[in-house]
């Protein structure tokens, strides 16, 4: 069948291609009143205006990152001493919707996971306990929140220029109420793109078809980077191909085939994406003395032991062989990868992704509950048909672009070591019930997850489970131990991110 083309002139920016700014802003709003809400976002979409959402769409988000990519390849250690830019995305709960007072036989057609929102399906996603809502930084889990708007530049004072440039806007003032102004920030040095337990983060992306281009396209042309499938955009956006979540007739794995596009609610949802936001506490210290604990009883290094937890070393590593790799293959008792050793095996990109977990079955390498293991299974075995696992996982994935918050400790200021840090999660799907939901509850949250080999308890992710403590196999061959969980979540908001054509067509008043 002719497979639509992706309308990048019209899909925001951030969804298909991520914003990757170091400084990004992010402001939760509230809508003073239908009228004026409608007048603000006309505003704000107006492709005349320098602060449009229209000027940050995915075909210039993504043109920009390719020239920012091209110039690291030759060598250009900051190529954002040549180019910048600064970027905006909005996105709207489903009360924001309802304040526009949009036609309610639109507002019918949304999924119950979107009309309910994140605190109402916290029983579901297992935040409970000091994550439950109840917990959460006010306005988090209420009606009251209607709008986020992402800002991103390459620095500080860009984005605050951004920033000032749309929140001192007469039509901005007159319409929404700010209630909320959270502040991401990419650590600092060494640390640049870890995550504050220290680990590389953002390594796994989905490959998209028609965004991303595979490094061998004659010899492996489903596979953007080696071991990163290429999946059908409507995975992520509304209006375009889905994947099949059975093998391919004949055939056992992987499958290449377009399924259907991809809907949910009215028609004008295409072209758009659903967006999760959590703000995710992580307790630093308290992480690092358990892997350090736990290192010493198991008898092995604390950089293996918190590869374990993870599936990575903190370097980005991977754990398991991967494909190709020089025989013989032994776990390196310390971090391959770092910069004293092979810093390739972590920041390059035909090395850390290529592997895969089935020749791993029982874990003996990478623990079958080791976070990246429990979000993205890969060809592990998950299915009673064994050919259909891999095929049906990839109908779970996520477009991750999250960013850390708070200062890295001895940092100044905010580095003291009881100071909020953590981690602003934010994904990109077409079904939070299939996609964002089915991760955490069935896999993430789930101590019997992966399903085989029968008769195991894997255990619940050890990083991101939101229970006090669980168990975790971190040896097929011992009892299982037990793992305390250190992240929280304080906050946290189902949005759809319209299209630009949409967003003017609400500015307008004619959706």
């Amino acid at each position: 069948m002719a497979v639509k083309a992706l309308n990048l002139d019209n899909i925001q920016g951030n969804i298909l291609g991520g914003f990757n700014k170091d400084f990004q802003t992010f402001l939760f709003l509230k809508f003073k009143s239908a009228v004026k809400g409608r007048a603000w976002i006309q505003d704000i979409a107006d492709p005349d205006s320098k602060v449009s959402v229209a000027n940050s769409s995915s075909t210039e988000v993504l043109k920009f990152n390719a020239q920012f990519k091209a110039l690291l390849a030759s060598g250009i250690e900051k190529p954002e001493s040549l180019i910048s830019a600064a970027w905006t995305n909005l996105a709207l709960t489903f009360s924001g919707l309802s304040a526009l007072n949009l036609k309610a036989a639109d507002l019918t057609k949304f999924p119950t996971a979107f009309k309910q929102g994140m605190a109402a399906r916290a029983p579901l996603i297992g935040d409970q306990g000091a994550s439950a809502p109840s917990k959460w930084i006010a306005p988090f889990g209420t009606s009251d929140v209607h709008v986020v708007l992402q800002i991103a530049a390459d620095d500080l004072q860009s984005l605050s220029d951004r920033v000032n440039d749309i929140t001192a806007s007469a039509k901005f003032i007159a319409g929404v109420t700010p209630l909320q102004v959270v502040q991401g920030r990419t650590r600092e040095g060494a640390e640049a793109g870890h995550e504050h337990f220290g680990f590389k983060d953002g390594i796994s992306q989905p490959g998209i078809r028609g965004v991303t281009q595979p490094d061998d396209p004659l010899g492996n042309p489903d596979q953007g980077h080696p071991g990163q499938d290429l999946l059908w955009p409507g995975e992520f956006v509304l209006g375009y191909p889905t994947q099949i979540p059975k093998s391919p007739v004949g055939g056992c794995g992987f499958n290449t085939q377009a399924g259907a596009p991809s809907k949910s609610g009215p028609s004008w949802t295409a072209d758009g994406s659903y967006l999760v936001f959590r703000r995710l506490a992580q307790d630093v210290p308290a992480f690092d003395q358990q892997v350090t604990a736990l290192a010493s009883q198991a008898g092995i290094h604390k950089d293996l032991l918190g590869a374990k937890l993870v599936g990575r070393y903190k370097s980005g590593c991977p754990l398991e062989e991967r494909h190709f790799q020089p025989q013989p293959f032994v776990v390196s008792p310390t971090d391959p990868g770092s910069v004293t050793v092979t810093p390739a095996l972590a920041n390059s990109d035909t090395l850390n992704l290529n592997f895969e977990f089935g020749d791993d079955a029982n874990g003996a390498i990478c623990p079958l509950a080791g976070h990246i293991r429990k979000a993205y299974p890969r060809d592990e075995r998950t299915l009673q048909k064994a050919c259909d696992s891999e095929p049906e996982t990839q109908t779970h994935r996520l477009l991750r672009r999250g960013i850390p918050f708070g200062a890295s400790i001895g940092n100044r200021p905010g580095g003291q070591p009881s100071d909020p840090r953590g981690l602003l999660f934010f994904c990109y799907q077409t079904d939070l019930e299939r996609q964002f939901e089915f991760v955490q509850s069935k896999w993430i949250n789930n101590a019997q997850f992966p399903p085989f080999p029968t008769g195991v308890t894997p255990g619940e992710d050890p990083i991101i489970a939101q229970t006090v403590s669980g168990t975790f196999q971190l040896d097929p061959a011992k009892p299982n131990i037990t793992v305390k969980h250190f992240v929280t979540t304080t906050a946290g908001e189902y949005f759809f991110a319209p299209s630009i054509d949409t967003l003017q067509k609400i500015g307008a008043g004619t959706i």
